[in-house]
């Protein structure tokens, strides 16, 4: 992976405390949508049996890593699709860091606490290249880490934006990406209200897949629809990340892995096959 775990604690929990939340998310994400979100991991904790302690705090604070997920993704959406697939992307990864780092205060399974640990260090690193990408004003810590996924990520290559139609942002023509990042998380939601088992490894496992399914489908929906070459690689380098995960967590803890899925190390995932822009596509 990118970062040696050891060698990049330290920078890990100093960027913690530096990074800011995107400003603006799709309104598409409605208050509905944060309902779904916030009910459903209550939800899951209605038990004909009380959980343990251990796996009590585990799931509050998963509850609380998506109800602040949810809320940092709710502000209005400004008709760049760039700009907003960042403000969504952002705070989604935040939440994704949050359950790990959850799984690493109570989590047992070796094999996950290592996936958990690569996830913090790779999402914070494409926090910050999104950033980078995007013109925000990076913190020297923020910068290192945009630094470190600009020399791992070349072997995606360059993805090519849309060719340029001087046509301002606009929500009208904004709309397909906003509807598609809507019904992912919905979905996403939805599937994470799954009944805890008592094992708080598998517990991770049964909310962070669907949840990196819903990074991937955030993903395929810049590569449909943005024009930022940068992000669109960042977009390409989440979907191949998120694959490789889902497939190491499944294996973990025992659970088969999909028929489209060949090897959890496969470099060039299924997911991108035919994701290239809505201009791109009809060519």
């Amino acid at each position: 992976m990118r970062f040696k775990w050891l060698d990049s604690k330290a920078l890990i929990l100093k960027s913690r405390k530096e990074l800011v939340t995107s400003l603006v998310a799709a309104a598409a994400v409605t208050a509905a949508g944060f309902a779904i979100g916030s009910a459903s991991l209550a939800s899951a904790q209605d038990l004909s049996r009380r959980p343990t302690a251990a796996e009590a705090a585990f799931l509050k604070e998963n509850d609380a890593a998506m109800t602040k997920m949810m809320n940092d993704m709710a502000a209005k959406p400004t008709g760049d699709v760039d700009h907003d697939f960042v403000a969504m992307m952002a705070p989604h990864h935040r939440g994704a860091i949050d359950m790990s780092e959850a799984e690493l205060r109570y989590g047992h399974n070796e094999q996950l606490i290592r996936i958990a640990q690569d996830i913090v260090v790779e999402e914070l690193q494409e926090i910050a290249a999104m950033r980078a990408a995007s013109g925000e004003k990076l913190t020297p810590t923020e910068a290192t880490l945009a630094a470190s996924f600009a020399g791992t990520a070349a072997g995606l290559g360059s993805s090519s934006p849309v060719a340029a139609d001087n046509v301002p942002p606009s929500l009208k023509t904004e709309r397909p990406f906003l509807a598609e990042n809507a019904a992912a998380m919905t979905k996403m939601m939805n599937d994470m209200t799954t009944r805890p088992t008592g094992n708080i490894d598998r517990d991770f496992v049964a909310m962070m897949v669907p949840h990196h399914q819903g990074a991937i489908d955030m993903a395929q929906a810049e590569l449909r629809y943005g024009r930022e070459a940068q992000l669109r690689r960042i977009a390409q380098e989440i979907i191949v990340d998120q694959i490789q995960q889902i497939s190491l967590m499944r294996l973990a803890v025992g659970e088969p892995l999909s028929p489209s899925v060949s090897s959890p190390t496969d470099p060039l995932p299924q997911a991108l096959a035919g994701h290239g822009s809505a201009a791109e596509q009809e060519r």
